[in-house]
């Protein structure tokens, strides 16, 4: 919640240096990268429940991976700046964006930056340090305004604006890297030593399935800004954006939930113990949340949007309420994935899938108001709400995910192998 408060203020501040038309800009920017970053997230979910295994099993120096991870990463950030600088005009254009080269330039390293924060945070997650991965959530937003304001101010308008976001991103890697270093690191010189660490990309073959979920989760979220800015009239459009970034509020709520949801619901699978009573509580959670800010939206959403972000900025109140309620159900979605994920279950992707093609298509149609632009978000949300909450409600976990012994037979679903597991020793599904 707190991130999410500096979030708006960057919001606030911005669209009154940048306009609503380069507002519009660097929210289809945000939202193309808020798409990418489901990567990261999904190897966030990889990496805490790796390390949640591996530390149940006797792995007493999960910083030798986290170190390995951040070697790749680092290299693939270096191969993202130049595939991004080298196809920045193609890039700009595909977004919509065509004025600003150099803006879409740095999105493709902001999304391994970001690859490397998420496994740091999935390092720290799944060894239970809450606190800092909770302050590092804050201080992401805290680093991004902070370098948002002074490249803006410089004359670097939308490319600085979005440029902030790797440079906090790199930053805040350095911090989580010294955490990790001084906390969880029991033994320095073992790091290096023992077996090879396992390679990011089997951590994301693991994940696979993870991955497509938020992929699909994310494009429902985020592909009606981006259409916005392509089939929207230009000045509703910045409306538009700006308040389908009030609207998310609950969904970042959401976010922090699912960061004590994942690994708790996955602890409780392995140890064969019900899940169902972390999920019923994360949803609770979300209501209390989420109806509150709902309300507040059918009240007054034109004095909200002219208030928080200046004058003509209220074109698009009326798609705020329904905004509200299609993020909260966006949120119930988010949390329902991420239990069907830590048990062991996917059927859910094929309906999802489904929906963010049916949601893509009828967007993209030009002609639509700002009001019917949202109706469309809110009916695609309240269909994958029903159906992902519905699976995991009434869906057991899967067999393997259950701790195995010695004397299991049953396969690995979930594909985080224990250390030390032979031929004869099942891994922990």
């Amino acid at each position: 919640m707190l991130n999410n408060a500096i979030q708006l203020l960057f919001t606030v501040l911005l669209t009154r240096l940048l306009g609503k038309t380069g507002y519009a800009s660097l929210a289809a920017l945000v939202a193309a990268f808020l798409i990418l970053q489901v990567s990261g997230q999904a190897m966030q979910a990889a990496a805490a429940r790796a390390i949640v295994r591996w530390t149940e099993r006797g792995h007493h120096e999960p910083y030798r991976e986290v170190w390995s991870w951040t070697r790749q990463a680092l290299a693939l950030s270096a191969l993202a700046l130049v595939l991004g600088v080298v196809f920045r005009q193609p890039l700009a254009n595909l977004i919509g964006v065509g004025p600003h080269p150099w803006a879409a330039a740095v999105l493709p390293v902001s999304g391994t930056l970001f690859l490397l924060v998420c496994l740091q945070r999935g390092a720290l997650q799944g060894l239970g340090d809450f606190d800092a991965v909770g302050g590092s959530i804050v201080m992401e937003a805290v680093l991004r305004l902070g370098a948002a304001i002074v490249l803006v101010t410089a004359g670097m308008e939308v490319t600085g604006a979005f440029a902030a976001a790797p440079i906090a991103f790199a930053l805040l890697a350095l911090g989580m890297d010294r955490r990790l270093r001084n906390k969880h690191l029991e033994d320095p010189d073992a790091v290096g030593e023992g077996d090879q660490p396992i390679p990011l990309w089997r951590l994301a073959r693991w994940e696979r399935t993870v991955i497509v979920s938020l992929l699909l989760v994310a494009i429902m979220q985020n592909v009606d800004t981006i259409l916005a800015k392509r089939e929207l009239d230009e000045s509703v459009a910045g409306s538009y954006a700006a308040a389908a970034v009030a609207a998310k509020a609950v969904v970042w709520v959401a976010v922090g939930v699912a960061l004590q949801l994942l690994p708790e619901a996955t602890r409780r699978a392995v140890a064969g113990e019900n899940p169902h009573p972390v999920l019923r509580r994360a949803i609770l959670f979300l209501f209390l949340i989420g109806i509150p800010a709902i309300l507040i939206f059918i009240a007054i959403p034109g004095w909200l949007l002219r208030t928080a972000f200046g004058p003509g900025f209220d074109s698009a109140s009326g798609a705020l309420p329904l905004l509200g309620t299609a993020m909260l159900l966006l949120s119930i979605t988010l949390m329902a994935v991420q239990y069907l994920s830590a048990i062991g279950r996917h059927r859910h992707l094929v309906p999802l899938l489904v929906l963010a093609i049916v949601e893509v298509a009828f967007l993209a149609r030009h002609g639509w108001s700002a009001t019917e632009f949202a109706t469309i978000v809110l009916a695609s949300q309240a269909a994958a709400a029903v159906i992902t909450l519905g699976l995991a409600w009434w869906t057991p976990p899967a067999a393997g995910v259950r701790a195995g012994t010695a004397d299991d037979t049953v396969p690995d679903v979930v594909g985080v192998p224990v250390r030390g597991a032979t031929a004869d020793t099942p891994a922990v599904g």
